[in-house]
């Protein structure tokens, strides 16, 4: 689907619109966690800000609502806080100021990065349910400020959630911004509903414009003219304007402005054309609501981010907190369906999910990181950032292992367990090479206690250790396997290994043994040499990028040269022409073959730009299709610009496509994407797919989410992508480009896993199972009574494009909840069963768990059937039998 409308609304001059009559302004903090103030100092900040913002609202509630301040909290995460805090009589304040209008809260958790899944945000709007009943809020706006975008699926989420209005702030330094603005349009989810959405200005413009800190309405209104000037240039259609103010001198993080009402009254009483007033988002969009339905264009697509390049400035703790989100995973699938959670899983559970929501919220560290990378206030706050992802990985892990005890049985304590439990909380079939960890049949004495260090998601499998055979697990399957039933098979012969060739029944690979080069791999069964022979990279070649010192300084400005005036006129200070120099590894250090299990991997050791040793592995395997794609390395501490990168040049035909997962939304390259919004790179939940008429690939990007789609494009600010023949995709796994906030560098170990499969006809449904393949593994533990062999299902769900997001108990404790979403341009319906449980009622509910309409049970309880719209995002309940 792409944009419907038009960029820019025709009008005559008879029907041309007034000047500017009214100045809506809404008032704020702008939540970074971090950047200006140690992220504890922050929180504790924000809780004072609310007492400020009370009082305020409490010295004004008599006057006339024109006359009145009204203070607006942009996202939950410190409301939550401070309500935990809040003695009776605070309490009593924020509910009377709630709902008389003048203290307004966002829906939003926080500012978060695109690095968020589908079911964080949703998970991330739980509270709105709360404040709503407890004090009577709206929460039907949604204000996301500096990031540049969003997932497509999050307008779905927002319009189950019952948010009416979307408010952007964007921040184009490093960025861009979509369409025109300011502007309101309608955002077109992919299940076709509108979510309405005002295209803001940059927060904190109505500050800036009026320089509000000389205190002086004659500058007032030489900023606000020279705005209103440029809006004219623009064509702007409404006869008000709607900015935002925070406070100074640091403009974030700040504080009510105690004399901001007081600068307004100064204004309307001298008279001017056009009259200010201190709005909520829920009034402002009122006024939205009365403007004329042509004014108000719908565009359809993926607000596709610039922003998030960013996090590949931090590599290792990215990929932790995304393999948390896989403990927790499996952590709630258990919960839901097996032992349900008591008090200590939502405890563990309701902590991790904060903690990792906090490491996606879109403030990496501190404002002099580049700057001043060793100063003791960047360490700070880097370590209190990185925190997030190790606090929330030990507890996911904790969660995890605690729900894989219970449904092993496993005592306290016990003598040498007998056997393995295998765990598939996916709705795809999963294969796997059995190798099992010695620590899991360890001899003498076990507690429980010494099974909580397992994290089996933070590791990758050893494939050096013992093969036990492989398994295949249906999707929710479960098996107990004892150990005595285990037992190493002979080695595949279906694999061919001589010098410079690897085959098997699904791909053969060419290689140069001295120089360690691919030259060839191809698909038997498409009979397709993949990738392309003319290109200067081949197979996931290592390949550093930097500015070419010759060509341009070799500092960041090289890439982008800030200009404050310009930013925020919406004038781009990217430089697009920027001249890169790009090198592959210096030298092959060792190559060997080595077969494991049922694998065969290719092992190529380099010394190279950027780091100081790295280590690729390229796995094929006998009875699967999928290439696994590892690489190891020990980072240097560079800290001028750079940028590693992962090549597969394809040899594909011109007009090729792509599609990249966006939250479980797949969207079409260019076709699905917000015009201006990033062409240049993408950030995917779990895969990436590139193709032509009759064949293609998906690479699965498990631990690093970025890549860039038909060549190098980083800083072009490309409005489409070219579609030449044999594009090459590149996995992007770190950079440090960013100029303030991220790490300047990242030294030390760090690795990333990719999967690569080829395909003859893409279909969204084999790269959903693609990634969840390569992303969120067959779990193992060990089982300590397991006298015999059982296996079963936990869930079975059915139906041409039905999607499972994600298991997880229902937050009221009544039955299970399935994120789901339809994967199809077309209608489906989908049938539900609990293979070992009966079902006494199901519903579809809202994204905060409220039951919207019952759902039929089938069969005597057996099942329940639920329908899905083209692409529709649904939350189901399902209520078993007691």
């Amino acid at each position: 689907m792409g944009a419907v409308g038009c960029n820019h609304p025709i009008r005559s001059e008879a029907n041309r619109v007034s000047k500017i009559k009214e100045i809506l302004i809404y008032h704020h903090s702008h939540l970074d966690v971090g950047y200006t103030h140690p992220q504890p100092v922050l929180m504790e900040l924000q809780n004072m800000y609310i007492d400020q913002a009370l009082d305020l609202c409490e010295a004004t509630e008599a006057l006339p609502e024109a006359s009145r301040f009204y203070w607006t909290c942009e996202a939950t995460a410190p409301v939550l806080r401070w309500l935990k805090q809040a003695d009776e009589r605070q309490l009593a304040r924020f509910e009377r100021c709630a709902r008389n209008g003048q203290l307004a809260v966002s829906a939003m958790f926080a500012h978060t990065a695109p690095l968020t899944n589908a079911e964080q945000l949703a998970r991330m709007l739980y509270p709105i349910r709360e404040l709503r009943e407890r004090f009577g809020l709206k929460l039907n706006t949604a204000i996301n400020h500096d990031i540049n975008g969003q997932p497509w699926t999050l307008s779905q989420v927002l319009l189950d959630a019952g948010v009416e209005l979307y408010l952007t702030g964007i921040n184009i330094h490093f960025g861009g911004y979509p369409l025109q603005r300011p502007r309101a349009f309608r955002w077109k989810a992919p299940d076709g509903r509108t979510l309405l959405c005002f295209n803001g200005e940059h927060y904190s413009l109505f500050t800036q414009f009026c320089k509000l800190w000389e205190k002086s309405t004659a500058r007032m209104k030489e900023g606000l003219d020279e705005y209103f000037e440029r809006l004219e240039r623009q064509d702007y259609p409404y006869d008000f304007i709607f900015l935002s103010a925070t406070n100074v001198p640091l403009l974030d993080n700040t504080p009510p402005d105690t004399e901001l009402l007081e600068m307004i009254e100064r204004w309307n009483a001298e008279g001017h054309p056009q009259k200010m007033r201190l709005v909520t988002p829920e009034m402002f969009r009122e006024r939205l609501l009365e403007l004329p339905e042509e004014l108000v264009p719908t565009f359809a697509g993926d607000w596709t981010d610039y922003w998030n390049f960013g996090a590949g400035s931090s590599a290792y703790e990215t990929r932790l907190n995304r393999r948390s989100k896989i403990s927790l995973r499996t952590a709630e699938y258990l919960a839901a369906l097996s032992h349900g959670p008591d008090r200590t899983d939502r405890r563990w559970l309701d902590e991790a999910w904060e903690q990792v929501n906090l490491y996606d919220e879109h403030t990496w560290g501190a404002n002099i990181s580049i700057t001043d990378p060793d100063d003791h206030y960047t360490k700070a706050l880097w370590a209190h950032k990185a925190h997030y992802a190790y606090q929330g990985n030990s507890m996911a892990g904790m969660a995890m292992n605690r729900k894989l005890e219970q449904f092993a049985g496993n005592p306290l304590q016990s003598e040498q367990p007998e056997g393995l439990l295998l765990v598939n909380p996916t709705p795809a079939e999963q294969t796997i090479d059995l190798h099992v960890p010695l620590h899991y049949k360890p001899e003498g004495r076990q507690t429980a206690a010494a099974r909580y260090i397992y994290h089996q998601n933070n590791y990758d499998a050893d494939r050096s250790l013992p093969y036990a055979g492989t398994r295949t697990l249906p999707p929710f399957g479960y098996q107990f396997v004892p150990f005595a039933e285990l037992s190493a098979p002979p080695r595949p012969a279906d694999v061919a290994v001589e010098p410079g060739r690897i085959e098997t029944d699904f791909y053969e690979l060419r290689y140069d043994p001295a120089t360690g080069r691919i030259t060839a791999l191809t698909d038997k069964k498409l009979g397709w040499q993949m990738i392309d022979p003319t290109s200067e990279w081949t197979l996931f070649q290592y390949v550093h990028e930097k500015p070419d010192p010759l060509r341009n300084p070799q500092h960041r400005t090289s890439l982008y040269h800030r200009d404050v005036d310009k930013t925020n006129a919406n004038i781009s200070c990217w430089k697009r022409e920027w001249k890169a120099r790009r090198s592959g590894a210096d030298k092959l250090t060792s190559l060997r073959v080595e077969r494991r299990g049922g694998a065969v991997e290719l092992a190529l050791a380099w010394e190279g730009e950027g780091f100081e040793r790295l280590e690729q592995r390229i796995a094929m395997f006998a009875d699967r299709p999928g290439i696994e794609l590892t690489a190891t390395m020990q980072k240097t501490d560079v800290r001028e610009p750079e940028a590693m990168y992962f090549a597969f040049p394809l040899n594909l035909g011109a007009g090729w496509q792509a599609v990249f997962d966006s939250a479980s939304t797949f969207v079409k390259l260019d076709e699905e994407q917000l015009p201006g919004m990033c062409r240049d790179w993408a950030t995917v939940d779990q895969s990436v797919s590139v193709f032509d008429g009759s064949r293609g690939v998906t690479l699965a990007c498990p631990d690093a989410p970025l890549v860039q789609i038909g060549d190098f494009r980083f800083g072009k600010e490309q409005t489409e992508v070219p579609r030449d023949a044999n594009p090459l995709l590149l996995a992007w796994p770190a950079n440090n480009y960013w100029d303030t906030n991220f790490k300047a560098s990242q030294p030390g170990a760090m690795s990333f896993k990719y999967e690569l499969r080829a395909f003859d006809r893409f279909e969204a449904s084999a790269a959903a199972a693609a990634g969840l393949a390569a992303s969120h593994p067959v779990q193992l533990f060990p089982a300590v009574e397991c006298p015999a062999y059982k296996e079963g299902r936990l869930l079975s769900v059915s139906g041409a494009g039905a999607n499972v997001i994600h298991v997880k108990p229902a937050e009221d404790g009544n039955g299970v909840i399935l994120r789901m979403n339809n994967l199809l341009e077309a209608e489906t319906e989908a049938r539900i069963s609990l293979p070992e449980r009966r079902i006494a009622a199901a519903f579809a509910t809202d994204a905060l768990e409220r039951n919207l309409e019952e759902l039929p049970v089938v069969d005597g309880g057996g099942a329940v059937r639920a329908s899905f719209g083209a692409r529709a995002f649904r939350t189901i309940r399902v209520v078993p039998e007691s």
